[in-house]
């Protein structure tokens, strides 16, 4: 019987009290055993004189009512404390001195006592752990009687099946009856092995009908316990709940095949290979391309099938790669097919890491028809080929008659002026073309060698370009053209603009709390105040200059980071540990509504750091746990570790279950003056994690921010593990 079925019992059942011993008789007995002792002395007193005897029987008849008396006391106690103890009051004891048989036995019962309240809050202590322990992993859990066909269903295992507490009855049909008929069959299977001793523990996975008329699917679990000749006494087992990792291993499968299909279904190849860059997958257009089978390339190393001129470039990244220092590799490479023949490709490589160890990715593109395209383009068309391979920029090519001949794709995206526009055309008309765009004639018609400028375009859409101009001799002291090189400079000028709206958002954080400064303080000039009013306004004051000189404060560190480069910093090789205890003591943690829970190891490798700046990254991110975090909860820090490519890391973890952050939010945590607050109810000016972030790439750290909505925030300080052999002195960067 389970621990759920006695209590019912107990509490369906009267409760019965032992019954009384009848006092009267009890005393009567006590009574007539004193009077027969009394009697067996009459003889002994015969020779007294009367009066004497009398007395004498008087004295002893009194001597054995009081101790009779006594014995029934003191046996009524130990009863009284007996039923109290039936009755369940842990606390009943008899408190009788320990001398005398039945003093004895009521220390023995004060023992006895003391065990048994001892046991019952050991047996409270375990039902309260695993009740929290049930409510925590959300299953349910049943008990079988296999004799009585009897089982006990938790509330949890009726809940997760929509039922109510007293919806079920306590029978084992009733779960058998709701298995799915196509799962029925191993269910029972399992079942009857497990029953039969054939395997140690009941596993199975399986369908079972909810009370709505859906089916779940739930994984179910048990253990028998068996007497000494190995019947099956009971079974107890688990429930839980499984349609959500069932349904995520249906939508992986789903993608897996999608995936497949777009891999088989490329032109490209895609391949993957170890550290060591032996091929370990290739999709089906490498046979396509290059005749070898799959199974005949898995294995080999990729370099095996790369032509001598361009093995040296493939070769030098997987070294690379092994070294954990490889990161991306784009060159065009010929392979050898399986005819003999050379094709070319262009291979993309990227470093990736697979069950923690080092591996490559990448994809291999056709390059056959493009080089015959520039060959054939290489032949005809030599001065093209010099501009075209200058990069993205603009380029404009004119003859020595000033007539356009030629113009790049990055022209045309710069200026939206089509190739068949002006090619053909004098540079003059190609400086109306530009000043219907908006700006001025550069007068590309009349510059010289070394001429340059700048345009503004309004159309097709805002663009700054910086122009230069250089004259193409022929050899023979004449000009056989000229090239007009622009570049885009737009995003240069944006800087320029984000830099004066930064000065412009400091000079009005910085005029926000000199105005409270001088209104209050003016106030407590131009009048009289009473005292809890003048104390309100200079504490007004005195808040307003605090934020002050912290604002004042991030803007120096963060010029002192540009200007200086870290150099500044006293770095050195030291224990973590210290700082981050020395940060977390700083930080004031309002008790009544938050709780900080500090995880620490002692056995973490030297990292190498400014401690004090360190110590302010950790303050900072503690202050914003705190702040952003206004109903309260638990502040967790904790240390990571990490092992990649780049070398070992330690973590330093911040959680809070505040208000969290959407993704877009998350992006523009360290922007200067940004804060994920829009209301201003909280306070701050936004430069915190700016700094933090300037600081940590001093470190040669980085940050991890994870966050959500309504579900808190976690940020990680990463900063990597000190070369053991560095020197622990430290100085600036």
């Amino acid at each position: 019987m389970n621990l759920r079925e006695r209590e019912a019992e107990s509490e369906s059942q009267p409760l019965r009290r032992p019954r009384r011993p009848r006092h009267a008789a009890l005393l009567a007995l006590l009574v007539q055993a004193s009077a027969a002792l009394a009697e067996s002395e009459v003889h002994e007193v015969a020779a007294l004189s009367y009066p004497d005897a009398m007395i004498t029987s008087l004295l002893l008849l009194v001597f054995f009512v009081l101790f009779a008396v006594l014995v029934y006391w003191r046996a009524a106690r130990i009863e009284r404390v007996l039923q109290r103890l039936g009755d369940g009051d842990p606390a009943a004891r008899t408190g009788l001195a320990p001398w005398a048989p039945l003093g004895r036995l009521a220390q023995r019962v004060d023992w006895a006592a003391e065990r048994l309240a001892e046991e019952r809050r050991r047996l409270a202590d375990s039902e309260g752990r695993l009740r929290i322990a049930l409510q925590g992993c959300d299953i349910g859990v049943w008990d079988w009687q296999l004799d009585s066909g009897r089982i006990y269903y938790s509330p949890r295992w009726k809940t997760l099946l929509g039922f109510a507490e007293d919806e079920t009855p306590g029978h084992a049909e009733t779960w058998l009856t709701r298995v799915h008929p196509d799962d029925l069959a191993r269910v029972t299977a399992a079942l009857d092995e497990h029953l039969s001793g054939r395997s140690d523990l009941f596993l199975c996975e399986h369908r079972l009908r909810h009370k709505r008329g859906d089916y779940l699917w739930v994984q179910q679990s048990g253990v028998a316990s068996r007497d000494e000749s190995g019947k099956v006494l009971r079974m107890i087992g688990a429930l839980a709940d499984v349609s959500a990792h069932k349904a995520a291993q249906a939508e992986l499968l789903s993608s897996r095949e999608a995936y497949r299909s777009v891999v088989d279904g490329v032109t490209q190849v895609i391949l993957r290979s170890d550290g060591g860059g032996q091929l370990s997958f290739l999709n089906p257009a490498w046979q396509e391309l290059t005749g070898h089978s799959i199974d005949e390339a898995l294995g080999k190393t990729l370099v095996s099938f790369v032509h001598d001129d361009e093995r040296h470039s493939v070769a030098t990244f997987f070294t690379a790669l092994a070294d954990g220092e490889a990161g991306d590799l784009s060159c065009e490479l010929r392979l050898r097919c399986r005819d003999g023949a050379w094709r070319w490709f262009a291979l993309h490589l990227r470093a990736t890491t697979t069950a923690g160890t080092a591996s490559a990715a990448g994809v291999l593109s056709d390059l056959t028809a493009q080089k015959a395209s520039e060959a054939a383009l290489l032949r005809s068309n030599r001065e093209r080929d010099a501009i075209l391979t200058l990069g993205p920029d603009g380029f404009v090519f004119a003859d020595e008659q000033g007539r356009v001949s030629f113009v790049n794709p990055a022209f045309v995206g710069m200026t939206g002026l089509a190739a068949g526009l002006v090619v053909g055309r004098p540079l003059a008309e190609l400086d109306l073309h530009i000043a219907q765009l908006g700006a001025a004639a550069p007068g590309f018609a009349e510059v010289g060698e070394g001429a340059d400028g700048l345009l503004q375009l309004e159309r097709p859409h805002k663009t700054m370009i910086r122009w230069l101009a250089r004259l193409i001799p022929d050899g023979a002291g004449g000009i056989h053209g000229r090239v007009i090189y622009l570049r885009d400079i737009t995003r240069e000028s944006e800087v320029d603009r984000m830099k004066s709206d930064f000065l412009s958002t400091a000079a009005h954080e910085l005029r926000t709390p000199m105005a409270s400064i001088f209104g209050f303080s003016e106030l407590l000039l131009s009048r009289e105040f009473e005292p809890a009013m003048q104390r309100d306004l200079l504490e007004r004051i005195h808040r307003q200059t605090r934020n002050l000189i912290n604002l004042v404060n991030e803007l120096l560190d963060l010029s002192r980071i540009e200007a200086r480069g870290g150099k500044s910093f006293k770095m050195q090789v030291q224990e973590i540990t210290p700082v981050v205890l020395n940060a977390v003591a700083a930080q004031y943690v309002p008790a009544p509504t938050h709780k900080l829970e500090f995880d620490w190891p002692k056995d973490l490798p030297k990292v190498r750091i400014d401690a004090e700046k360190f110590q302010q990254c950790l303050i900072n991110v503690l202050s914003n746990a705190v702040k952003y975090s206004p109903g309260g909860g638990v502040i967790r820090v904790n240390a990571l570790r990490r092992d990649a490519a780049e070398g070992a890391r330690i973590g330093v973890a911040v959680s809070d279950p505040g208000i969290g952050m959407t993704p877009e939010q998350s992006a523009r945590i360290f922007e200067r003056f940004y804060r994920a607050d829009p209301s201003g109810a909280i306070l701050g000016s936004g430069l915190g994690m700016s700094l933090v972030k300037e600081y940590m790439t001093v470190f040669g750290g980085d940050i991890e921010v994870v966050s959500a909505p309504g579900q808190g925030t976690s940020v990680v300080l990463w900063l990597p593990v000190a070369d053991s052999g560095a020197a622990s002195g430290g100085g600036g960067r």
